[in-house]
């Protein structure tokens, strides 16, 4: 038998609700498996852009270092480079009879990057350290060579400017070093200069080669990058040392990228097999509305098989443009959901390919589904056996007991500390997950179970309930269908928001413990002695402490002012009355610390009066005492400045004031982030894949709303000439479809709230590092779900009123 092809599109016209049905399934289908290979790809571009950040922009392409070099050899050396410096060994150079310590270098366009502080031109640029202790002036000669001074330059410091990030440990001294361990440069204007130096800086040369370029987006370009650069490297042929800090950066992104594509595989594949569960409803309910013509075709001699291809021929259209729409979709909204914009050559034609691989998938889901319904209804009748029957809610909770095991035991399944990027354990993160749908399933199962008891309930003296309660009776199907996805939404949505909130302030919590403070730097002990006073503008932001072996001497007075802390007003009253009034000095004995007098180099005895779990910089063992218990500031092991302003404000503080620093640290880059990261994008996702579930749970409700219109109409408008009044009408609808939201919303936070509260604390990163990942403020959270449920339940209620303030009572009854 011929089947009416060309009949078969035009007949899908007529159920418009059916192609915008099989549309929206096949568009998230396609949405989440597109997502999905974008959010990868997106994930290790990401990754490659935070490595490259904390890198100096001129160490992105490999590079080369000498040291101990003849200078006659090591001037040719940089000029094969595209910006190459020399820098001369440390000596005494001589200008009019006071010689201090310094070196020369040569580096082009150095003298441009430079601040002068008197003259300029082309002659030596001496820094201002130098001028100073060797009373150096414009215009004077360098002993034993023609060259004179045209500048005097402000010292470089830390944080350097990004042209000197390369350059750090040979421009920038250590002022609170010994002489003639480091010192500034003193710098010619051009690299025939350093030939006419005095002879004992003629051996014991270093050398730099730089090839500044722009740093690449995608790991493809830092492939190239690497490759080509380590091969214009050895082609030069030079005794140097060769560093290539992009391999390491690549090494690290293309971790984190699989990392987060073997985490989300899971859920994809769930998504998949739940999106083509509702590609067979679609196509089951398409065969109830279609009986009669299947039934004529089957009697003339069709098989099963030509009535499954005769679905496709009406759902395929839609099912391919939904396919396709999703897969816009997920890149016009890829800045929604992933860490980044930047993709690898060819990731959209991958997502195209797994896209038409789950249409396919779905056109094939189509024809057996149609296949199996005609079978089932003109053959044979089969046995009864109905999935719901199954304990889903059982097998899932047993999943989760045994991801919650993997996750007891070995966390993310992170490497030991100074590895490289941990290898996530994908079953440890599911656990949260598994917890939400077992609740999902398990609320769905009761809620059918209680809705097949409703008939028993007997609440007539509220009539907006009885009625609303009946309506939920009479589509049991639909109902438990939206509050299983309803659920599922809710909670993958608080699952990933919870967990990439912790991530994100567990990185900032750790980093503040390692640091201490916002910024610090190591100062000499003139400050603690009272010999230099800290500038006015660091008050009320800056405290001085003293570090020695595991402990720390802090000033009461001012400590909570910079030092991270979780409760300011405890450790202050705490450390206030740390007085010392005999030959023992109190303390606070932090974490696991002995509780006992001990005896610490340069301090007094400490005898331990309270305690804390942790402490800033000493994590969970060490002391603290107060400034004023020490004798001698001089016999503390160093001393810091603690402040809560960004580095760059501290140290441009110190420097006005002529404060000498070193051993700076900043709290935004003092840990290396990414592993934190990685779980925060992938859980991000998860956030995403909640959302998309939300949408098809509001759009499942609307439909069904919209399905039963003539019904609700029918119902309705006999109601009302019966007396019922419109506000009871409203307010029955509005407990209805309510009552299906606010279960929903409460099955799915709290079963998410539990499982990411337990689960949170062992999705630790870094897990040597205090304190553990806490769940973060949900009130945020909670009210935006909240406000999106209440829009949605007016919502619905509207369109369930509508069809019953439009109706027409002769032609309903007719």
């Amino acid at each position: 038998m011929q089947l009416p092809w060309r009949a078969a599109p035009r007949a899908a016209l007529s159920s418009p609700l059916t192609l915008v049905v099989s549309i929206a399934t096949t568009l998230l289908l396609g949405f989440v498996v597109a997502a999905a290979v974008l959010h990868s790809s997106s994930a290790g571009s990401a990754a490659l852009a935070y490595q490259e950040g904390r890198m100096c922009t001129q160490s992105v392409h490999p590079s080369l270092d000498g040291e101990g070099l003849p200078l006659a050899d090591a001037v040719p050396m940089a000029a094969r480079s595209d910006l190459g410096a020399v820098y001369t060994r440390i000596g005494r150079p001589d200008f009019n009879g006071l010689a201090t310590y310094g070196r020369f270098g040569y580096r082009p366009d150095a003298t441009a990057h430079l601040t002068a502080v008197q003259g300029g031109g082309t002659g030596l640029w001496v820094p201002q350290t130098i001028a100073t202790a060797a009373r150096v002036r414009v215009g004077d000669r360098l002993t034993g060579s023609p060259l004179t001074v045209s500048a005097i330059y402000a010292d470089l410091a830390h944080p350097v400017a990004d042209w000197w990030c390369s350059e750090a440990q040979d421009v920038v001294p250590n002022p609170l070093g010994g002489d003639g361990d480091s010192t500034s440069v003193i710098w010619v204007n051009q690299p025939s200069d350093l030939g006419s130096l005095p002879p004992e800086f003629s051996s014991g040369a270093s050398v730099s080669l730089r090839f500044p370029t722009t740093a690449p987006s995608t790991l493809a370009d830092a492939e190239a990058l690497r490759d080509k650069g380590n091969a214009a490297v050895a082609s030069l042929g030079l005794p140097l040392t060769r560093t290539d800090l992009l391999s390491g950066a690549i090494t690290a992104a293309r971790t984190s990228e699989r990392n987060v594509s073997s985490a989300l595989l899971p859920l994809v594949l769930i998504s998949v097999l739940v999106g083509l569960a509702g590609v067979g409803t679609v196509t089951v309910q398409w065969a109830q509305r279609r009986h009669s013509e299947l039934r004529l075709l089957w009697v003339r001699g069709a098989s099963p098989l030509a009535l499954g291809l005769r679905g496709v021929l009406e759902l395929g259209l839609p099912l391919v443009i939904g396919g396709l729409l999703g897969l816009v979709a997920a890149r016009l909204l890829l800045p929604l959901y992933a860490p980044g914009v930047a993709l690898a050559p060819g990731a959209l034609w991958t997502a195209l390919a797994f896209v038409f691989a789950v249409v396919v998938l779905s056109l094939s889901v189509t024809v057996l589904v149609a296949a199996w319904r005609a079978h089932r209804t003109f053959q044979r009748r089969a046995r009864s056996w109905r999935l719901a029957l199954v304990p889903w809610e059982l097998v899932v909770a047993g999943l989760a007991v045994l991801a919650w095991v993997r996750l007891s035991r070995n966390g993310l399944g992170t490497a030991l500390k100074g590895a490289a990027l941990p290898r996530i354990d994908v079953a440890a993160l599911t656990f949260p997950l598994l917890v939400v749908l077992a609740a999902a399933l398990l609320a769905t199962r009761l809620l059918r179970w209680s809705l097949a008891w409703s008939h028993r309930v007997q609440w007539w003296e509220v009539p907006a309930a009885q009625l609303a309660l009946r309506r939920l009776a009479a589509a049991v199907g639909p109902v438990t269908g939206v509050l299983l996805v309803g659920v599922l939404a809710v909670g993958t949505i608080a699952v990933g928001s919870s967990v990439a909130g912790a991530q994100r302030s567990a990185l900032d919590s750790k980093s503040g413990v390692f640091v201490g403070a916002t910024s610090t730097v190591q100062v000499s002990q003139d400050i603690a002695l009272g010999r230099v006073a800290l500038p006015s503008s660091l008050r009320g932001t800056t405290t001085l402490v003293g570090v020695s072996t595991g402990a720390l001497v802090v000033d009461p007075a001012t400590f909570t002012d910079a030092a991270v802390l979780d409760d300011p007003a405890e450790v202050r009253a705490l450390i206030s009355g740390l007085r010392r009034t005999g030959d023992t000095a109190p303390a606070l004995r932090i974490g696991r610390a002995p509780d006992q007098e001990i005896q610490i180099p340069g301090l007094p005895l400490l005898k331990p009066v309270a305690s804390l779990p942790t402490f800033p910089k000493l994590g969970t063992r060490g002391y603290v005492l107060s400034r004023d218990s020490v004798p001698a500031a001089e016999q503390v092991g160093s001393w810091h400045l603690w402040s809560s302003l960004p580095l760059s404000s501290l140290t441009s503080s110190l420097q006005a004031a002529g404060i000498h620093y070193t051993n700076v640290a900043d709290r935004a880059r003092v840990l290396d982030g990414l592993p934190f990261l990685t779980v925060e994008w992938t859980f991000g996702f998860v956030t995403a894949i909640g959302v998309v579930l939300a949408v098809v749970a509001a759009v499942a409700l609307l439909l069904a709303i919209e399905v039963r219109r003539r019904q609700n109409a029918v119902s309705g408008a006999l109601s009302t000439r019966m007396g019922m009044r419109p506000s009871v009408l409203w307010s029955s609808h509005l407990l209805e479809v309510g009552a299906l939201a606010a279960l929903a919303l409460m099955v799915g936070a709290l079963a998410s709230f539990l499982s990411a509260g337990v689960a949170v604390p062992r999705l630790d990163p870094a897990p040597w590092l205090n304190p553990a990942p806490s769940l973060p403020d949900l009130t945020p959270l909670v009210g935006t779900m909240v406000s999106g449920g209440v829009a949605v339940v007016f919502t619905a209620a509207w369109l369930a009123l509508r069809g019953i303030r439009t109706a027409r009572m002769g032609e309903l009854l007719r």
